[in-house]
């Protein structure tokens, strides 16, 4: 098929296999009061996961707090990580990224730092009904938990057993 000059004209065009080493940003929100010893236990986890497997990922590039929310209680980082294979070779960085996400969900996990948004009010009405029992059957399950406390601290050492969850690939 032929495109003409002029439909192609304000379009970009990117060769995949010259933008070698894939850049992969996954964002992660841990909750607001997270104690700044536990982030380092997580970033430390991180960096044994990549540097565990040399023919995936290059190295851990970034990780930083991008965006503190106070309203809402949170504070998110952002991991960057550089991939071994250019973005032409789309299905195996696809499968690294969802294998990092995924490691990256159990260490949080594991480590208690997932951000949990608060329950936000529902006010349902309807002409002729009353519904004033649904905000008063509200169960406590939705309630934010409360961070472990310092006793039950873990070191990336105690994290392997989450690592081995994950294939190294050859």
């Amino acid at each position: 098929a032929t495109y003409s000059n002029g439909s192609i004209a304000p379009m970009r065009i990117i060769n995949a296999n010259r933008s070698p080493k894939a850049i992969i940003h996954i964002l992660m929100k841990f909750w607001l009061e997270t104690p700044f010893q536990r982030i380092k236990v997580f970033r430390t986890a991180l960096e044994n996961f990549v540097n565990a497997r040399p023919r995936e990922w290059v190295a851990l590039v970034g990780f930083r707090a991008t965006r503190v929310e106070a309203d809402f209680g949170y504070v998110e980082y952002r991991i960057i990580c550089q991939h071994r294979e250019a973005w032409q070779n789309i299905g195996p960085i696809l499968q690294s990224k969802a294998d990092l996400s995924s490691f990256c969900l159990e260490v949080s996990k594991k480590l208690d730092l997932r951000y949990v948004s608060p329950p936000m009010p529902v006010k349902l009405t309807a002409p002729g009904f009353n519904h004033s029992g649904l905000i008063s059957n509200y169960s406590s399950e939705n309630e934010t938990k409360e961070p472990r406390s310092a006793e039950n601290t873990l070191t990336a050492d105690d994290l392997q057993d989450v690592a081995a969850l994950f294939v190294i690939r050859e």
